[in-house]
């Protein structure tokens, strides 16, 4: 087997163990998420203790605009580029007013549960 391959095997066991998503999926392992204020995320998230730890993330810092959706990007700005009334529209979808018409992202592509703390994935 590759050196990468057993890494990569590793670091997906030790995140099944932990029952923490290390990447991105943040909704398999928290819960009464929703969207505060356009751009904050706020989620209860079980950390690697098995607890559950009340956490928030600004939206700015992960998603950005695209010409026909939202996007996971690094300091993106969405809400500062126009994107208004966001809101949670089903699973982990989020959807924004924004110009040019109404946009959809991924949550769970763009935001990871790290030891209960909502991060950019």
């Amino acid at each position: 087997m590759q050196p990468k391959a057993v890494l990569a095997l590793l670091a997906t066991a030790f995140g099944a163990i932990q029952g923490v998503q290390a990447r991105g999926e943040f909704s398999r392992s928290c819960t009464n998420y929703y969207i505060e204020n356009n751009n904050f995320l706020r989620a209860t998230c079980k950390n690697a203790s098995g607890g559950q730890v009340n956490s928030a993330l600004n939206l700015n810092a992960c998603i950005g605009i695209a010409s026909t959706s939202l996007v996971c990007r690094a300091n993106g700005n969405y809400a500062a580029n126009g994107c208004r009334a966001c809101l949670i529209r089903t699973g982990a979808y989020m959807l924004c007013g924004c110009p040019g018409g109404n946009k959809i992202a991924d949550l769970d592509e763009c935001v990871a549960n790290r030891n209960g703390l909502l991060a950019c994935a």
